[in-house]
């Protein structure tokens, strides 16, 4: 099979002087990119943080030497790394890193040369004013105090990667920060292949500017610059790194160039999982006969030939092995091409097919490099039946915090709509970015409100929430039945124990479970010191990093729902089970355990703020606002996986489950209908009349605390408070109708 040269852009669109040798040097070996709607990432998925993440998270800052101009100080690499065939890098394993975007291996002590300077943006290679053996981010530079280089180690040896991350660096073009932009960028060095990689991770401003006059075009000012007239940009390459209006700080938007130095191979290919949307793992199918099953990687021309004569070959469960040409492959990005091969199988449910797939010359020509013609992983089907009656319930995370001024409206939302919905979702909100902070939370974010669906879809816009919400619940799984048991909360050690109980009516991957519990408060409210969002352009000229100041008071802020512990960690526990295939009826039992804090408030309030009925500082562990919520999920509902799919928050939600802790005395019992209970006097001295509707059946009176008061007597609905020491109380009372709680305050 024959492509033609125009389809596969190959080394001749790299601007090198020196050609003669070009092979024995760097050659472009791929190109990932989040341009013209593809999906990008980090080199080898090794990092996979926020883009923005720095000091104090692993991250290491580089300190400017002050005696030259733009250059930070020599910095030690963690491995021996070869750069441009020469051994090891210059300056014993040293480089410097500069304010405008390079690292540099050129041994200035020993050539006896002085640093030149690098206080200009660069805008193309080669330029000769860019010290020699550097690796160039051109377009940037740093303005402000704000703007660092910072470094850190991602995996394993023998296969690590050393990030030289150039954080909040300014566009080249504004170079007065008239209009605050920020960019991130790194040129990471990889130990054993001898790699560079240069990735484009996130960029924006806080106006429309930058959409037309985004200088980091990657075209003619990223690359390797071995002297004044021989650099490596990348050039000829601009159709498959066009620039989008704005990249965000999730690092699975970004977008890379790999380097590698060497003889090319003449004819090497591979087959990888690539960057898809399906990549291999594991996934759902509808059982019946001719199920079809996809199978998708990405093929790679790696070699200076342009052989494209390769076979795809497939193997399911290790039965015969299928052999189909790859007459059907498109090359739409430089070197690859997104392959999708359907193979059509009888499966019943339960089922399961584990696919191997790989490359093979056609016709009995060579390839350079077998190490990297199969895929690493198996693409694993399991066959489901689609049925099962089980009551779903989808989980709605809102994040939120106390200085978030919208965020309140959204609570009233949201609080409008679960009582709209009849109980068909659960409700729960994740406190972040302030002193009520749950690091347990599933996302990080940086601006909220936010509300996140069934953990696949965020919901930023408020006017969206409500489709957004009905949507998931109307297509609920209906294959998972879920409950809580044994559930107990002890008081003395302020932990709640239970199994969530999870009954399969469908078949579903052990290994691809998650299971989750969270401590849930209900009606935090009051009156406190918050913040106003205001950004200090004195402090940064980060858009996106937020400096607040606290001068501004909250008056009546109301947060529903809150999360304080979570049993499972972000994402849920997985089932140490790695093959089994649950069946309809098969069961399994989640223990777990939750610790209620022992400040449970929000710090900073006043004391003599008025809480309302169910207040945040006063009624610690409050029995009557405390519920645990409970959910399954998998990583492979929507065909991906949440390991393989770069961590993702992406194990999706199969149903929820919630349960008040509220009647202690008889180890927790659903709750009745709430009936209204009125006390008078109230402050009381002595006695107090219970106002209820109905019958009472039982009176329980707590502490602040959550401890029972025991020894009180009850004669006609009054209840006898003689010996009761002087504070805050909750009574709860039974009824045949129901039950009621209200607090009361004792002289």
């Amino acid at each position: 099979m024959h492509i033609p040269k125009r389809i596969i852009p190959l080394l001749a669109g790299l601007a090198v002087v020196s050609s003669a040798n070009a092979q024995n040097k760097y050659h472009i070996a791929e190109i990932k990119t989040n341009a013209s709607g593809k999906t990008g990432v980090n080199p080898r998925f090794l990092n996979r943080e926020r883009d923005d993440l720095a000091e104090g998270q692993g991250w290491k800052a580089l300190a400017w030497d002050t005696a030259t101009n733009g250059y930070t100080l020599e910095e030690a690499l963690p491995f021996a790394f070869s750069f441009n065939g020469a051994g090891n890098v210059k300056l014993d394993g040293k480089f410097r890193a500069t304010k405008n975007g390079t690292i540099t291996f050129n041994d200035f002590k020993a050539s006896g040369t002085a640093l030149p300077a690098a206080n200009f943006v660069i805008n193309s290679l080669p330029d000769p004013r860019v010290a020699n053996n550097s690796v160039i981010v051109g377009g940037i530079i740093a303005s402000s105090t704000n703007d660092r280089v910072v470094v850190k180690t991602f995996g394993n040896a023998p296969h690590r990667q050393f990030w030289v991350k150039f954080q909040s660096y300014t566009l080249g073009t504004d170079t007065a920060n008239k209009y605050g932009s920020y960019s991130y960028n790194a040129i990471v060095l990889e130990e054993g292949s001898n790699a560079i990689h240069v990735v484009r991770m996130g960029w924006g401003s806080e106006h429309a500017w930058y959409a037309n006059n985004l200088p980091i075009k990657n075209e003619q000012t990223n690359g390797i610059q071995l002297g004044p007239f021989e650099s490596y940009p990348l050039a000829g390459v601009s159709s498959l790194l066009d620039v989008v209006a704005k990249q965000g700080k999730d690092f699975s938007d970004n977008s890379f160039v790999s380097f590698y130095t060497g003889i090319e191979k003449l004819n090497d290919a591979s087959f990888s999982t690539g960057y898809t949307n399906k990549p291999a793992g594991t996934a759902y199918v509808k059982s019946g006969n001719q199920v079809p099953l996809e199978i998708t990687g990405v093929f790679t021309m790696h070699g200076s030939t342009q052989n494209t004569d390769y076979n795809l070959n497939t193997q399911v469960n290790n039965e015969a092995v299928v052999t189909t040409p790859l007459s059907f492959v498109n090359f739409s990005d430089y070197h690859s091409a997104q392959i999708s091969h359907t193979i059509f199988r009888d499966m019943q449910p339960a089922d399961r097919a584990r696919v191997r797939a790989w490359i093979s010359p056609n016709g009995g020509g060579t390839d350079g490099r077998v190490s990297n013609d199969t895929l690493p992983l198996v693409f694993d089907f399991v066959a489901q039946q689609g049925g099962g009656n089980a009551v779903s319930k989808a989980l709605v995370e809102s994040y939120t915090a106390t200085w978030c001024s919208q965020c309140p409206a959204v609570n009233v939302a949201l609080d409008s709509l679960e009582t709209q919905l009849g109980g068909a979702a659960n409700f729960i909100s994740h406190h972040i970015n302030d002193n009520m902070h749950n690091k347990l939370a599933p996302l990080e974010i940086d601006s909220m409100p936010l509300v996140v669906v069934n953990r696949q879809q965020m919901v930023g816009n408020a006017s969206e929430i409500k489709k957004s919400v009905e949507t998931a619940v109307a297509a609920a799984s209906k294959g998972v039945e879920l409950k809580f048991t044994n559930l107990v909360y002890n008081p003395s050690t302020r932990k709640v124990t239970g199994t969530m109980e999870m009954t399969a009516q469908d078949a579903w991957v052990k290994s691809g479970l998650r299971f989750g519990v969270m401590l849930r408060e209900q009606g935090v409210r009051g009156l406190g010191a918050g913040w106003d969002q205001k950004v200090d352009f004195a402090l940064t000229k980060d858009s996106q990093s937020i400096f607040f100041g606290k001068n501004k008071t909250l008056v009546g802020y109301y947060h529903n729902r809150v999360i304080w512990a979570v049993d499972g960690g972000k994402h849920g526990a997985t089932i140490p089970s790695a093959v089994d295939v649950m069946k309809s009826g098969d069961k399994y039992a989640y223990s777990f355990t939750l610790t209620i804090p022992d400040t449970m408030l929000s710090l900073g309030m006043p004391k003599a703020a008025d809480f309302g009925p169910t207040g945040a500082i006063y009624s610690r562990f409050k029995p009557a606002d405390l519920s645990v919520v409970g959910f399954v999920a998998s990583n492979f509902g929507a065909g991906i996986n949440e390991e393989i799919y770069l961590d993702k928050y992406e194990a999706n939600i199969l149903t929820s489950v919630s349960q008040p802790l509220w009647d202690m005395k008889n180890g927790i019992a659903q709750l009745n209908e709430k009936q209204a209970l009125n006390l008078y006097p109230n402050p009381a001295n002595g006695w107090v009349s219970l106002g209820i509707d109905g019958k009472i059946t039982e009176v329980l009176v707590f502490d602040i605390s959550g401890r029972m008061v025991q020894g009180l007597s009850l004669s006609e609905n009054r209840l006898d408070l003689h010996g009761v020491q002087p504070g805050l109380y909750f009574i709860r009372v039974k009824t045949q109708k129901g039950s009621g709680t209200a607090r009361l305050l004792v002289n």
